[in-house]
């Protein structure tokens, strides 16, 4: 009888063992596999942070191509107003004078400063300083703000209208004066060829110059 009782305890002793340990292999398996997935969902949520960073900074172009709001340029442009104001004084010379009137010292054209400053892709406003001495001693200040519509800024090529209006400044007073340009042309992004191809006004009819974007 007691060696019944014996083997009894013995074999229940075996099985407890088993059991306790399958349990123990089921808790450590059941951990390490949460952790796993604690371990993916954490790794998941880092690349979803980091595609999220990745596609703002592509919409917002920072910091690897920030946006430039400021530009300055000098361009110079030939048949400005002050060049027909030019071209009627010296006929008139040259009747009044029989031929003998000099306007050899003028300075045919206009030069001009252009400061911008964007608003964004497309609205720009800003300031052109203009000169030009068409006529002998007779030299013209202009100063002009402008408005000036960008069709494809951020690319290599950006073509723009512009239109410009103020107050031209000389010896015998100031007169309204104003710029149209009807298609100009920007080539290059930081150091942009500036180019007005078709325009009226005191920059000229034509009108070139190299610019800075910062």
């Amino acid at each position: 009888m007691i060696k019944r009782i014996a083997i009894i305890a013995i074999i229940s002793l075996f099985f407890a063992s088993n059991v306790n340990a399958w349990e123990m292999d089921t808790y450590v398996e059941s951990t390490q596999a949460d952790e796993g997935i604690k371990a993916d969902s954490t790794k998941n949520t880092i690349e979803t942070q980091t595609a999220k960073t990745d596609v703002s900074m592509v919409k917002t172009g920072e910091p690897k191509d920030s946006f430039k709001h400021h530009s300055i340029s000098v361009t110079y442009g030939i048949i400005a107003i002050t060049d027909f104001a030019a071209a009627g004084a010296s006929t008139a010379v040259s009747i009044f004078t029989l031929g003998k009137g000099d306007l050899s010292k003028s300075i045919p054209g206009a030069f001009s400063i252009d400061y911008g400053y964007k608003f964004n892709n497309v609205v720009e406003s800003g300031l052109v300083f203009n000169y030009a001495h068409a006529i002998e001693d007779w030299s013209v200040f202009t100063i002009m703000p402008k408005i000036k519509l960008n069709l494809n800024y951020g690319g290599f090529v950006n073509p723009f209208v512009e239109l410009d209006a103020g107050i031209s400044i000389m010896d015998k007073g100031a007169i309204p004066m104003f710029h149209l340009t009807f298609l100009g042309l920007e080539i290059g992004k930081t150091f942009p060829l500036t180019l007005g191809l078709l325009s009226f006004g005191q920059r000229g009819i034509v009108y070139a110059g190299l610019g800075y974007r910062f």
